[in-house]
């Protein structure tokens, strides 16, 4: 685990306050976050954990000014997200937060150079040829690729063209780095260097970085881990402590107070293996002997047999 960075005393860079996101899909109402609450200090790396569909690139599109809250308030670094429209927001995205996809095609333009890919952003914001040219060598030197600077992204391995992707998210000096399941098409030893290297890159740039993966050994990585499921941001998998649940060599594990008071009442507890991590869940037969009646007392008749036709029919071949 990373040290976390910043103080108690300074201001949040990001601040969620009962954030609502919903789409409208023909006539039916689809939320994608419900009431989200979340802060990050300045310099912090924090990781969200849940299944596809739970909302975690939803909440990456609203930090990142691509989208806007149904409701609630959204501020980084003391803007007020809801409030920023047209040339400001454009500015914001451009200066302010850089993004990192799983997806090389968002990243990087396949026919332009590892080094034009870097300097595209910077020449979007109007900085000078010499200086933007500078800025992109270095940046490609801090990633590591500073050899591969005239390559396309189809000469480079999917690491490679990550870490490219990096140094372009880096560009124009952010302040804030989202990165959307940046290892998900990767092999686990190029998995393991993008995030160590979004960790040295941390450090030397003072970087505050927001990163969403479905990979526990990624996400642990980060100074918190928290999890998002249904639009719903859950408990920080980073506060275990000493004395948290352990599994002995029996397999037996002494579940904390707060969850054994929730499974107590149960019959049975299901237990479901899910990708970011291990899922308890009280059930009861009661319920279920409900749900089966509920089933079949929506279910459809059975066809009427036609027993009168086939005594017809049978009578007929009598007679014949």
């Amino acid at each position: 685990m990373c040290r976390r960075v910043g103080s108690s005393e300074m201001a949040p860079l990001i601040v969620c306050k009962q954030v609502v996101k919903a789409y409208k899909v023909d006539d039916h109402e689809l939320v994608a976050l419900r009431g989200i609450d979340f802060e990050m200090e300045k310099g912090e790396m924090v990781s969200i954990i849940g299944p596809s569909g739970a909302g975690k690139s939803s909440l990456l599109n609203l930090l990142g000014g691509l989208d806007t809250p149904t409701a609630g308030q959204l501020t980084v670094d003391g803007q007020n997200l809801l409030n920023m429209k047209g040339r400001k927001l454009a500015d914001y995205r451009l200066r302010q937060v850089g993004f990192v996809w799983q997806n090389v095609s968002r990243n990087l333009l396949p026919n332009r150079s590892a080094l034009r890919n870097v300097t595209l952003p910077m020449m979007m914001a109007g900085v000078s040829p010499w200086a933007r040219a500078k800025q992109a060598r270095e940046l490609l030197d801090a990633v590591g690729l500073s050899d591969k600077a005239n390559q396309r992204p189809a000469a480079l391995s999917g690491g490679q063209q990550q870490r490219v992707a990096i140094a372009v998210a880096l560009a124009n000096q952010p302040i804030l780095l989202l990165a959307d399941e940046p290892t998900g098409a990767l092999d686990r030893q190029s998995a393991a260097q993008v995030v160590e290297l979004l960790q040295t890159l941390r450090e030397r740039y003072g970087l505050t970085i927001l990163l969403v993966t479905h990979d526990l050994e990624v996400a642990a990585h980060a100074d918190r881990v928290l999890t998002l499921r249904d639009g719903a941001l859950g408990q920080d998998m980073s506060k275990r402590g000493d004395d948290g649940p352990r599994m002995d060599d029996a397999g037996s594990i002494k579940l904390p107070e707060t969850v054994r008071s929730v499974l107590s009442d149960a019959s049975h507890i299901s237990v479901e293996i899910r990708p970011e991590g291990v899922l308890l869940r009280p059930e009861n037969e009661a319920d279920e002997v409900m749900t089966m009646g509920d089933t079949l007392m929506d279910a459809p008749p059975p066809p009427r047999r036609r027993f009168g036709w086939l005594r017809r029919k049978s009578a007929q071949k009598v007679q014949q």
